[in-house]
């Protein structure tokens, strides 16, 4: 195995802790390929503290030092080479007795301890939360994606209605996104808000209650999801129904293939992760029939095993294990303006 290999020849893998739900079984992928490599793995969700986790940590010299168990299993904090941070889930913690405005503070520190001392190691990190919480910002992601000279459509965001007609008006053809995340959590089940084509007649006095985003509707050929991994990107062509607006509302349609991506937008999606200062992300492209590519989202912790599943030459598992085991080795490391090396057809 080439990862094994050159793993062992950068030296012993190092402790890396899998913080995640438990529930969440995308990482079952890299946490095997991490066990293959023979590096210790501790995988836990910030709700088990404290009852599957027991932290003690002291700052000494500057640093962070002490220990973290997990269900019996100990590391030193000072020798943890990787964390991956998953979606966890925020600690909920209620003692007996306590009533909700203690639960919530003790829930609050709780995070601010285990959470705050980890996201302070020195180690790789995929991705900090500082910096998924700052790439989350959509305004933001996007005027660094055009920094990088990746193509971005014309976007509107805000709650004036008159000026969101107007900004549909010139763009042609809208739809409209979410801001953060398109699911809303319900009581019996989540609803997800697609992205879905605008027009300025049904735009009303609601826009005025929150804030909205407007993009520019791109006619795309087929889309792309690029997966950015310590470097490395890893593309996969999705074609969607004629119809489709959001390849997510499809999964059962879509066609997989592999795809070849541009050195121009290669050389972008490289740079704007070391602006977002990004080790991992999903980065979604439409390309038209120019053969043009726009990149109209960036997803910190995207998705890839959906991918994997129809593609699996890409190895993006197998390069993320790698990548947390030693951030030193990489399957297909390039230069900074890198070369074509691979065709899929």
């Amino acid at each position: 195995m080439v990862v094994e290999h050159l793993v062992r020849q950068a030296g012993r893998p190092r402790p890396v802790c899998v913080v995640a739900r438990d529930t969440d079984a995308s990482l079952n992928g890299v946490v095997q390929e991490l066990h293959a490599l023979d590096a210790p793995v501790l995988r836990f969700d910030l709700a088990s503290f404290p009852e599957r986790v027991t932290l003690a940590a002291q700052l000494a010299g500057g640093r962070i030092v002490g220990t973290l168990a997990v269900d019996g299993r100990r590391v030193r904090l000072e020798e943890i080479g990787a964390v991956l941070w998953w979606h966890p889930s925020s600690p909920r913690i209620r003692p007996n007795g306590a009533d909700e405005g203690e639960a919530e503070w003790l829930s609050r520190e709780a995070a601010a301890g285990l959470a705050g001392t980890l996201a302070a190691l020195g180690c790789l990190h995929v991705n900090h939360p500082d910096h998924t919480y700052a790439a989350q910002n959509k305004p933001y992601a996007l005027t660094q994606a055009a920094a990088a000279g990746l193509r971005v459509p014309a976007t509107w965001i805000g709650n004036d209605v008159t000026d969101a007609r107007r900004a549909v008006n010139d763009f042609g053809q809208a739809v409209c996104k979410s801001l953060v995340s398109p699911v809303i959590e319900a009581d019996r089940e989540p609803r997800v808000l697609f992205t879905s084509t605008v027009k300025p007649d049904a735009l009303d006095e609601g826009v005025a209650a929150a804030a909205h985003q407007l993009q520019q509707r791109i006619s795309a050929m087929y889309e792309v999801r690029l997966i950015m991994v310590h470097g490395e990107p890893f593309a996969a062509r999705l074609t969607a129904p004629a119809h489709s607006t959001d390849f997510r509302a499809h999964y059962d349609e879509l066609v997989y293939d592999y795809t070849d991506v541009p050195d121009e937008v290669r050389y972008g999606a490289v740079q704007l992760m070391s602006s977002l200062r990004l080790e991992y992300a999903a980065l979604d492209l439409l390309v038209d029939a120019q053969a043009q590519w726009w990149l109209v989202d960036v997803n910190p912790a995207g998705q890839w095993g959906f991918v994997e599943g129809h593609l699996p030459e890409l190895a993006i598992s197998a390069q993320l294990a790698a990548a947390l085991a030693d951030p030193r080795v990489s399957l297909r490391r390039r230069a900074a303006r890198p070369e074509r090396t691979h065709t899929y057809r």
